[in-house]
């Protein structure tokens, strides 16, 4: 077991994948000042309701919305451990596993040892995306607070405008957590390609970043959204 198992093929398509992992995530949010994204038109809604969250005295509605969107924020984060648990069984058992996938067409030569990197690598990404999971339920468990304490509709207006800036602000890092996370479940899907073949995981990491780029910024859902995104967004004042 040596340095010299991995490939220079084996060390490009890492950091290809390294590279659209991480820079997809800084292009994003880069786009995202110029271009309407998913998360920029849904920021637009989350204001609205915050707005609408003052507007009235019962909170019934908003709190199932809240309830549903930790419950989805929970289930990915214990589903995520139950994967982090195979991953690591996986690891006692690497040996059998690779006689194996050894076995099928078009699998590359590997050795044991750099089996084992492959999976630590994704038992990497997966405990990344189980912080981002678990902290935006975290931050919907402060979103529900900060609702139960929404000011009411005879609060003055400077007041009321700072609480739902706050708000809404609090509700798009939750969601934005989320979608990290969610991407990075996107982006894992190409690694477990890795084992088969390094070329598989340079043109399954670049259809990936292809997929989540339309879904992001050039979706139908989009431009559902945009279709009353505009008629939401306050006026400007003159």
């Amino acid at each position: 077991m040596s340095m010299a198992d991995i490939t220079p093929l084996d060390v490009v398509a890492l950091i290809w994948f390294l590279a659209c992992w991480v820079g997809y995530g800084q292009f994003a949010q880069w786009r995202s000042r110029s271009t309407p994204s998913l998360v920029i038109a849904l920021r637009v809604f989350r204001g609205r309701w915050m707005e609408r969250i003052c507007a009235r005295e019962q909170h019934q509605a908003d709190a199932t919305l809240l309830s549903n969107l930790l419950r989805g924020a929970l289930f990915f984060a214990s589903t995520t451990i139950f994967i982090l648990a195979g991953l690591v069984a996986l690891l006692g058992t690497a040996q059998r596993v690779t006689e194996v996938v050894s076995q099928l067409p078009f699998t590359a030569p590997f050795s044991l040892w750099l089996w084992e990197i492959k999976v630590l690598i994704l038992i990497y990404i997966f405990v990344y995306a189980f912080f981002k999971f678990t902290w935006s339920a975290w931050q919907y468990n402060a979103l529900s607070i900060v609702v139960g304490a929404a000011p009411g509709p005879a609060t003055k207006p400077e007041a009321m405008a700072a609480y739902i800036k706050a708000a809404s602000r609090v509700a798009a890092l939750a969601g934005g957590s989320f979608n990290d996370a969610i991407r990075t479940y996107y982006f894992s899907m190409a690694v477990v390609t890795w084992f088969l073949h390094p070329v598989l995981l340079i043109a399954v990491t670049t259809w990936v970043t292809y997929v989540v780029y339309r879904r992001e910024f050039a979706s139908p859902a989009l431009a559902a959204l945009l279709l009353a995104t505009d008629s939401m967004k306050p006026a400007k004042p003159d």
